[in-house]
């Protein structure tokens, strides 16, 4: 089978859809299902379990979270993947096509126009939070959305990646209901285990040595733009710092880069002094060090897919404060594993977590009750089952 996707860890920067890319083929793998990756020049040197084809993308591979990219290089891409995948379901090659977001364009429009290409196709929509998007960005991104409904009704199924989200995917792609199929991103927690430093304080005290001995660490995790409610966290942030409602000594993380992050640095120097700590091209130790060394992770988007990082704190025990928004709170059980509040309401967020950062035996619970959650029903090994479900009904 072939898997297209323009990005995958580690051939390309971790991220949530790459990283659930590698795992989905180490899986098929294990399985014995024969897969061949098609996706762009591997910007690193590092293996991926099963064949790999690299089509040429165009443009800078560092533009991919440009709109320019997302509207006119993405959907070209598309269609050479499309050709080549046409031309292994030609030779026999491949005998079923799962595909992340537009991916999935060029070989459905290859598909319609040649009856012989009888492979079926699965699309993983990837970045309905776009979707929800408004004002200019919403009108630039136009042409994508309109393109990603046409990928969608050319599939013959589309993942939801959370019950929360199932009812989104027929609203904004414009599928039929019964061709949508619930199958979660997961997680490895072997993988958690291994990749995380035997020594996390000091790890996370040689990237931030201000952090040493702080009795309360706040951790957030992502791109750093509109959508991802950053700018909601340090509000919430700055309410409680006003009201002397966290300890004398606290700090709040932030891994991640994007388009915000300047006017965040500096709103968090005026409203959080000292307290706030933006990092910059966080590798893989470093990250789950900070997940380890971590009290509460805090993630309040206004829109969100299915929230990878979510998962990933969970793994690591820890509380999550978070919004409602996307595949959250088919993760995040509110007052048990952590706290929900409504996207974008700041006095509701603040309260969650001074609830939350007063009490450290209750967050330890929350936290242990979180890590049972994800790998009982998020890990890897049983999310494959649904995966291989789906694609015996399509064969």
């Amino acid at each position: 089978m072939a898997l297209l996707s323009r990005a995958a860890h580690p051939l390309h920067a971790p991220g949530g859809m790459e990283t659930a890319v590698y795992h989905l083929a180490a899986r098929l793998q294990d399985r014995g299902v024969e897969t061949v990756l098609v996706t762009r020049p591997a910007t690193r040197a590092e293996p991926f379990p099963g064949d790999v084809v690299t089509i040429p993308y165009g443009g800078r591979a560092e533009g991919h979270g440009r709109i320019l990219d997302r509207t006119l290089r993405y959907p070209r891409f598309s269609a050479r993947v499309g050709e080549a995948v046409a031309e292994m379901v030609r030779a026999g090659r491949v005998d079923l096509v799962d595909a992340q977001g537009l991916c999935a364009l060029g070989y459905g429009r290859r598909r319609q126009a040649d009856p012989a290409l009888r492979a079926p196709l699965v699309m993983n929509p990837q970045g309905l939070e776009e979707h929800k998007t408004t004002g200019l960005k919403r009108l630039a991104l136009s042409r994508l959305r309109a393109l990603s409904r046409e990928a969608a009704r050319l599939s013959d199924r589309v993942i939801a990646t959370d019950e929360a989200t199932r009812e989104d995917v027929p609203r904004i792609l414009g599928v039929d209901a019964a061709r949508v199929a619930v199958i979660p991103n997961g997680i490895e927690p072997a993988e958690v285990a291994r990749l995380t430093p035997a020594d996390p304080e000091a790890v996370v005290h040689a990237a931030v040595p201000a952090l040493a001995g702080v009795p309360l660490l706040l951790l957030s995790v992502g791109r750093l733009e509109g959508y991802k409610g950053f700018r909601d966290v340090l509000a919430a942030l700055a309410l409680l710092r006003g009201r002397a409602a966290l300890p004398a000594r606290w700090a709040w993380v932030v891994a991640g880069d994007g388009p915000d992050r300047r006017a965040l640095e500096q709103r968090a120097q005026a409203d959080l002094p000292g307290h706030a700590h933006f990092l910059r091209g966080v590798g893989s130790a470093t990250l789950h060090a900070l997940y380890a060394r971590a009290d509460v992770f805090v993630h309040a988007p206004r829109y969100e897919g299915s929230s990878l990082v979510t998962l990933e704190a969970m793994a690591h025990g820890l509380p999550v404060v978070a919004s409602r928004a996307g595949g959250i709170p088919d993760k995040v059980r509110d007052g048990e594993t952590g706290r929900l509040v409504a996207a974008g309401d700041v006095d509701g967020l603040a309260a969650a977590l001074a609830d939350v950062a007063a009490d450290r035996s209750r967050r330890q619970e929350m936290g242990r009750r979180g890590r049972e959650r994800a790998e009982a029903d998020f890990a890897w090994e049983r999310i494959i089952e649904r995966v291989l479900a789906l694609y015996r009904s399509l064969l």
